[in-house]
């Protein structure tokens, strides 16, 4: 049941993308079924006219054969170079409709399915086999009918001549079907079981050819180690495969062998019949060529058989990945989510990351109010970027609930929260595209707006160095497409920050915002976080404490836990572990 519902989806995929090239490729397959017979009786027509060319001395009827014989013979190669067209052009479309289902289905999943390695396998897999093995099966099911209809109607010549060759036909061409067949599931668990070691040498291959690793490559003298072991994971990949392609082919010798023997048997028989007299010499040419189409009918039709078994098998991969349920649920009747007139608040919140029993988080209650600058900070790992996650609700607590105003996040549909919220994080995305776009992008949903553009570069200190670029906000960034500008790490944070401010959202969280910034900047952009906190929330996770007086209220985490909270000069008095930190910033 399952494989014809795997099967039954594929073609459905098909059909979508694809309606019109669908119904041309089964028309066609029809036509080519249907061909090989009228060829078969033309030939043994021109023959028999042939041998009795001496008797009758009509050759008007041979040459009215041999002109009808190229008519269907040109017919078949029209149908057949169209084929092509039209199974390339499928192909393509299937194939790009299928990145965009994979797409669409890896943006939808949440966070937790990105640090799940069994997902990145089942994902890794999806994306190798999804984009050709739905037109495969499409293919195997018109190639099958094909060859069944053309199959009936050499059987039937067949049995004329004698049951037992239409018997040995069949039953001789099933121990390669058994072959094809056990080794392609063989084939399916080993890609299966070496999913994660495919994965090992796609990484290393992206280390040693991608730009984001192309510094340290060179600086730590990595790529002979990395190249050395990048050539032992595919040597062990390739090792195995070749293996079982050996063992199949060894199993493909002996089976051949039968069919060839079966053959063999069958041609002296219709040489025999010749030979009495039974049948004329057309007769025999066409029993001959008819046993030979009727053996290559049957090998097909068994390869497509096998065929949808093996595609089958490996789309399950794709169906798993389809299956995937995000965990942050909206209820069915969502609440309308309304500008925010208080604040957020965490009520007894802790949170343990999925597959894990310790908690990152631990009974936090934290208010954040309207119009405030609210900083976090704390050593690394005492749970502040998770905590980030939790507002942005890339996850949901594990105990407890965050509320905007009295209103608990989980009521309100999980766009309509994140059009609310923007977030630039330590680790932000440089995008290759041009200026104007990598910042627009912070608010991609909505029509672009060039004035909020400009303001925003302005906010962030940006528009210095893109005055100064000669297509100014036109200008590409980065070095992938062509007279892209490359910018230094503190430039590429500046377009980020302006990203963050483009977008008209009332919870803002920034992440290290100044990491990559020189000082004098640095001390001006966090000048202006006060006014842009004005009618929201801005949220600073930071280590650098020097800047934190503009903040209204400092939260102090360590181990998960809030260990103090207030403004600077009351930290200061009150707490140790803040004093401690701000001191050793300070000498």
């Amino acid at each position: 049941m399952k494989s014809a519902s795997y099967i039954k989806q594929a073609l459905l995929f098909v059909w979508k993308s694809s309606k019109k090239w669908t119904i041309l490729l089964l028309v066609s397959q029809l036509v080519q079924a249907l061909l090989p017979l009228a060829l078969l009786y033309l030939t043994k027509l021109i023959v028999d006219s042939i041998a009795e060319l001496k008797q009758s001395g009509d050759f008007e009827t041979i040459l009215q054969y041999i002109l009808i014989f190229g008519a269907v013979q040109l017919l078949g190669a029209i149908v057949q170079n169209y084929q092509q067209l039209i199974t390339e052009t499928q192909q393509q479309l299937v194939s790009d409709y299928m990145s965009t289902v994979i797409i669409d289905k890896a943006v939808s999943v949440d966070m937790s399915y990105y640090e799940n390695p069994a997902f990145f396998n089942t994902f890794h897999q999806a994306q190798r086999q999804a984009l050709f093995r739905p037109v495969q099966i499409l293919r195997n099911l018109t190639d099958l009918i094909r060859n069944i209809l053309l199959l009936g109607s050499l059987a039937g010549l067949l049995i004329f001549l004698h049951w037992s060759i239409a018997l040995i036909l069949v039953c001789f061409a099933l121990p390669i079907a058994g072959v094809r067949w056990y080794y392609s599931k063989e084939m399916f668990i080993w890609e299966k079981n070496r999913t994660e070691l495919e994965r090992e040498a796609s990484f290393l291959n992206m280390v040693l050819t991608g730009d984001n690793y192309a510094k340290e490559v060179r600086i730590f003298n990595l790529g002979e180690g990395l190249l050395n072991r990048f050539r032992e994971v595919r040597k062990a990949l390739f090792t195995e495969k070749y293996n079982i392609a050996n063992q199949r082919a060894k199993a493909g010798v002996f089976a051949k062998g039968a069919e060839i023997i079966a053959m063999t048997t069958s041609f002296c028989f219709i040489a025999w019949r010749a030979f009495q007299g039974s049948i004329t010499i057309g007769d025999l040419v066409m029993f001959f060529q008819a046993f030979q189409r009727g053996q290559v009918a049957i090998q097909q039709s068994l390869s497509s058989l096998v065929g949808l078994y093996d595609n089958r098998l490996f789309l399950s991969h794709l169906f798993e990945l389809l299956k995937v349920k995000s965990l942050l649920t909206t209820p069915e009747a969502p609440q309308n989510i309304k500008p925010i007139q208080e604040g957020l608040e965490l009520k007894n919140v802790s949170f343990a990351y999925p597959g894990t029993q310790k908690n990152v988080l631990k009974n936090i209650d934290l208010k954040l109010e309207k119009g405030k600058v609210i900083a976090l900070v704390g050593e690394n790992g005492s749970g502040k970027t998770t905590l980030v996650k939790l507002l942005c609700r890339l996850y949901d607590p594990s105990e407890g609930n965050i509320y905007w105003d009295k209103t608990n996040l989980k009521e309100f549909r999980l766009k309509e929260l994140r059009k609310q919220i923007t977030v630039i994080y330590q680790d932000f995305s440089s995008y290759q595209f041009s200026v104007k776009e990598n910042i627009q992008i912070g608010d991609f949903q909505n029509k672009a707006s060039f004035s909020r553009t400009e303001s925003a570069a302005n906010f962030s200190g940006a528009s210095d160095f893109i005055e100064k670029f000669p297509n100014k906000y036109d200008q590409m960034l980065g070095r992938w497409f062509a007279d892209g500008q490359e910018l230094s790490g503190g430039q590429w944070q500046k377009i980020a920050l302006a990203r963050a401010f483009y977008k008209a959202a009332d919870i803002i969280i920034l992440d290290e915002p100044s990491s990559a910034i020189d000082p004098l900047a640095e001390a001006e952009i966090f000048n202006r976080f006060q006014e842009m906190a004005k009618g929201k929330i801005l949220i600073l996770v930071t280590h650098r404490l020097y800047n934190l007086k503009i903040a209204d209220t400092i939260v102090v985490l360590k181990e998960g836990k809030i260990e103090d909270s207030g403004s600077h000069d009351e930290l200061i008095q009150s707490s140790n572990l803040y004093k401690s930190m701000f001191e050793k910033q300070a000498n």
